[in-house]
């Protein structure tokens, strides 16, 4: 589905094709969004002659950017009035703009293409490293958002349903939600668009707010808690003497995330305190 104008995806793509012109040193840059099975919508250009450009749908397996669209796999050419590998349904649009090489990636996203992102030279030329290595990092860059993009408004659609007492209640639901919020504190450390981590750690926020809503029963031998290999990490490091910082450097995770994990461990045990949480796992079993 094409995005609207003012939605963070449109934004992304904006700024994906922006960057792609700029590290390709192309002339002509842009992207076309899946809008149906078998079909893609020109959204966005940059250093385009007519902005009537956007908009123009192109079918799977037509031209260059729908050969993309149907093998999932990065092409180019040299020449695209000569190119004998594309069908020329589109030969009077890059005719107009005066490109002849020409090259295209995918955006895909799980398993399927979501976009396609293209770069076109007003020379018949072959295309260096230079401009496929920005086309893949586009295009990776472009991917990453969106996945986590979509990972955030699912988790937050799930998260304010435990919070709000809406969502099955069961100790294997809200398992799966205290190893979602672990991942996502994780996730959320390697991010760089500040934006998108504040809606992570808002999801985040949300997640603690429901776990935490039902009073945790204390771990014993016979009722043992269930930490994830990351939290026994974690807490094993607290165990070992560590601090925050320290089984931050220790793990590789962001200080953060250690703490973000240390309050899951926490309320998973019953516990206030680091310490009492060491204590409560070593008399579950759980710590040596």
């Amino acid at each position: 589905m094409l995005p609207a104008e003012d939605s963070e995806e449109a934004a992304a793509t904006r700024a994906a094709v922006l960057a792609l012109r700029r590290e390709s040193g192309m002339p002509v840059a842009g992207a076309a969004w899946l809008v149906g099975p078998r079909q893609l919508r020109i959204s966005e250009t940059s250093g385009v002659r007519s902005p009537d450009r956007r908009g123009l749908s192109v079918p799977a397996g037509a031209g260059l950017i729908g050969k993309v669209l149907t093998t999932g796999r990065p092409a180019a050419v040299s020449d695209y009035r000569s190119a004998r590998r594309i069908s020329h349904e589109y030969d009077s649009f890059v005719a107009a703009e005066g490109v002849r090489a020409m090259a295209a990636a995918p955006v895909i996203v799980g398993t399927a293409v979501r976009a396609v992102l293209f770069v076109g030279s007003r020379d018949a030329v072959r295309l260096g490293d230079r401009v496929l290595t920005a086309m893949t990092q586009a295009a990776r860059d472009l991917e990453q958002f969106l996945a986590s993009h979509e990972q955030v408004h699912r988790l937050l659609s799930e998260a304010r349903a435990v919070r709000d007492n809406t969502a099955p209640r069961d100790g294997a639901a809200l398992e799966r939600v205290h190893e979602a919020h672990a991942d996502l504190l994780d996730l959320a450390a390697t991010l760089e668009d500040g934006h998108l981590k504040d809606r992570f750690h808002e999801v985040c926020s949300l997640l603690e707010q429901g776990c935490c809503s039902e009073g945790p029963e204390r771990a014993s031998p016979e009722n043992p808690a269930r930490l994830s290999p990351r939290e026994l990490d974690v807490l094993t490091a607290v165990a070992a003497g560590c601090t925050n910082l320290g089984i931050s450097d220790r793990l590789d995770i962001g200080l953060e995330t250690v703490k973000g994990y240390l309050r899951s461990v926490m309320r998973k045990l019953g516990t206030t305190t680091r310490f009492e949480a060491v204590t409560a796992a070593r008399r579950a079993g759980l710590l040596p």
